[in-house]
């Protein structure tokens, strides 16, 4: 394994799956890549949820919304993996006509990633048959290891 990439988003499982590729990463001395990605569509209501989540006590947000969310990659990276000495890439894309599954997999290919922690979302046993999903697309659509994680409010 040479690198792991990890979707950050607002949810908690995005964080849950950061720690969790921060261990394995540290324990194999591999390095990650933290992904932050936002639909253009959705980007404009997930930005304050994004920036809170990142846990910052710096008043001075970023004015646009692609520096936000470089700006969030960053701070997730150093407060879950610069403590554990893990190195790190941070990313931070807003996704325009691009679906976010096919950018989470060009950004796993273009760094070498072999294992990909992306957080899902809790779909009813009927939803679960309906593709459209990021999560599943990922794991539909990558040659390689997907971990997915979920909240547990859903």
């Amino acid at each position: 394994m040479d690198r792991l990439l990890v979707v950050v988003d607002e949810s908690d499982a995005s964080v849950r799956l950061l720690r969790e590729a921060g261990e394995i990463a540290g324990g194999l001395g591999v390095g990650v890549v933290v992904f932050a990605l936002l639909d253009d569509d959705a980007a404009r209501e997930e930005l304050d949820g994004l920036w809170n989540h990142a846990g910052t006590n710096d008043s001075r947000r970023p004015e646009t919304a692609e520096e936000l969310v470089q700006a969030v990659a960053e701070r997730l990276g150093d407060q879950v993996l610069g403590s554990r000495g893990v190195e790190y890439l941070a990313r931070g894309e807003i996704v325009g006509a691009t679906s976010p599954s096919d950018r989470i997999i060009e950004v796993v290919e273009s760094n070498g990633c072999d294992h990909v922690f992306v957080p899902g979302a809790r779909r009813s046993p009927t939803g679960k048959a309906l593709f459209g999903d990021t999560a599943q697309s990922v794991l539909l659509n990558f040659d390689g290891y997907v971990t997915v994680a979920v909240d547990d409010e859903a």
